[in-house]
């Protein structure tokens, strides 16, 4: 029998991708929390979720833990489930995979600062990063193509720490939504610097608003296209994890 959560319905036979969803749903989520709030989220979480939080130091494992909790929280509200039935687990590289065909899932933290994403007929790649202080070192490193280090080198100086970590933010998240991590060849992920919302090898990257002090992007590609650019058969598609 159906079950209403939240003014949704969750189908008999288990959950399929939302008809509401047709746009990425982001949340900033904050990783502080006191002991109380911890173990209620913990209790979320499914055994092998609470084993990796736990290979961290405490601060890791307590960030771990709030932000997979999190993003059950959150794919649970749009597949209308309780978030502890939410069929997620860890694939390659740490990557959330989401048992539900078409909808994909994301989640990145910093510091006290985490970011989760789900959409359904996108694949994603989320990241945020807490603003790294400029040095005018950073125009050598080999991250950066020619023409963002151009780019930054005509900017205001002010602007520059903010302007490298979201050119930085931008390159990260195609790579997760890619699901390769950082390469050799991330210089040549053209990623600009300034505009809102940028294409990075096909895929689609808008900035997010987080709280002061970090930048944030997500890339989006749809469902059917080959993360590096070419059209595949339609099939379901996997998240990233930030560790």
């Amino acid at each position: 029998m159906p079950v209403t959560v939240g003014g949704r319905r969750a189908p008999a036979g288990g959950p399929r991708p939302p008809a509401h969803l047709r746009s990425p749903e982001v949340r900033v989520v904050p990783l502080a929390a006191d002991d109380r709030a911890l173990e209620r989220e913990r209790l979320l979480l499914a055994p092998a979720e609470r084993a990796h939080a736990d290979r961290g130091t405490t601060s890791v494992a307590r960030r771990r833990a709030m932000l997979r909790a999190g993003l059950r929280r959150l794919v649970g509200e749009v597949l209308a489930v309780p978030p502890a039935t939410v069929p997620l687990r860890s694939g390659s590289h740490g990557r959330p995979e989401l048992d539900v065909d078409g909808v994909d899932v994301a989640c990145s933290r910093t510091g006290d600062v985490g970011l989760i994403a789900v959409a359904a007929g996108l694949r994603l790649g989320i990241d945020v990063e807490a603003i790294t202080p400029w040095h005018d070192d950073v125009l050598d490193e080999d991250w950066l193509s020619p023409a963002e280090q151009h780019a930054l080198r005509w900017l205001d100086p002010g602007a520059r720490a903010a302007a490298a970590t979201r050119c930085w933010t931008r390159k990260e998240a195609v790579l997760k939504g890619i699901g390769t991590g950082m390469t050799d060849a991330v210089a040549d992920l053209e990623a600009g610097i300034g505009e809102d919302v940028v294409l990075v090898a096909g895929w689609r990257v808008h900035d997010v608003p987080v709280p002061p002090g970090a930048v944030a992007s997500i890339a989006m590609l749809p469902v059917g296209t080959d993360p590096f650019g070419t059209p595949t058969p339609e099939r379901s598609s996997h998240g990233h994890a930030h560790h």
